[in-house]
């Protein structure tokens, strides 16, 4: 039987290795852990080919994790084959060149977990626009304190880009499980927020527009971008509460003697369009179908029957 012969091995050209190490922030584009030692991996296991579209950086653990992956518990490990490292590697090359834009569609958010008086842990997740993790970095009292959590999340994120917006969950979080696998479970933007805080025409272009109905204590309110909802929702006056609804929060807040039932009302409504911040503001009322336009928000008196 004729043995095949193995490819000569050569070396990886300095500008190539320069390249690659530039557009992947010197780290494994699969863990995205820094500080620790990588090697440059070629994908096709071809040592001869060095096409700078073959290489990826990989940490020791996952170079060994792709040669030797019977050697790894899978429950525990990926499972990192050609092309998902193929895929890694294109996904974070992605990610890099986004953070470093001028108007980066990757955002920082931070989840925090306890309690206002002590919270016990931090959770740094990466996420795109859509939603999707790119990785997380957790800091727990037992490996630092708050002051030294900050200092490193601030620091993650220059790393990162410069220009990479960073948001904080308004609470602290109870820390949930997923019933599948045992992982827990983080808070990451919802796609609207997260164009709303990344869109860099937003204060140019965001449409908001309010229907008051005429006979019953209802109003509904859109907000919208390049033709596009990204914010609905409703108020209304019910059994001693205003009832608000949007897309993935409901509030029933009980009505007090004092103010008016309408500027209670009112109240809310700016709380929301100062929080979506929409260049323009339409108010229509009367027929549904063809509103009447006007240029104040003023509720009916049925509000306060």
């Amino acid at each position: 039987m004729k043995k095949t012969k193995k490819a000569q091995r050569k070396r990886i050209p300095t500008p190539t290795q320069v390249t690659i190490i530039s557009k992947n922030l010197n780290v494994c584009c699969v863990c995205k852990e820094r500080g620790v030692g990588t090697n440059l991996h070629h994908i096709d296991s071809d040592p001869a080919n060095n096409n700078e579209d073959n290489i990826a950086i990989l940490c020791v653990q996952e170079h060994d994790q792709h040669h030797r992956p019977n050697a790894y518990d899978k429950t525990k490990h990926l499972e990192l084959g050609a092309e998902k490292i193929r895929e890694y590697k294109n996904e974070w090359e992605k990610t890099v060149e986004e953070c470093k834009s001028d108007n980066p569609k990757i955002i920082a958010v931070v989840n925090t977990y306890g309690s206002f008086e002590s919270i016990h842990s931090v959770r740094l997740l990466i996420q795109k626009v859509d939603g999707k993790i790119i990785y997380e970095r957790i800091y727990h009292l037992l490996a630092g304190t708050p002051e030294q959590w900050t200092d490193a999340i601030v620091d993650e994120v220059v790393w990162l880009g410069k220009k990479v917006k960073l948001v904080t969950i308004d609470k602290p979080l109870q820390v949930e499980y997923c019933p599948c696998c045992s992982k827990s479970l983080a808070n990451i933007l919802d796609k609207n927020v997260a164009i709303h805080l990344t869109a860099s025409d937003w204060k140019q272009k965001a449409i908001g527009s309010i229907y008051i109905n005429p006979t019953f204590p209802s109003l509904a309110l859109t907000v919208s971008y390049n033709d596009e909802n990204v914010f609905t929702a409703h108020l209304h006056k019910c059994n001693g509460h205003l009832h608000f609804v949007c897309d993935n929060f409901e509030e029933r807040t009980p009505i007090k003697r004092n103010p008016s039932i309408r500027t209670q009302a009112t109240e809310i409504i700016k709380r929301i369009v100062n929080t979506w911040e929409p260049a323009h503001l339409f108010i229509g009322t009367g027929d549904p179908d063809n509103p009447t336009i006007t240029n104040e928000f003023n509720l009916p008196d049925i509000w306060e029957k």
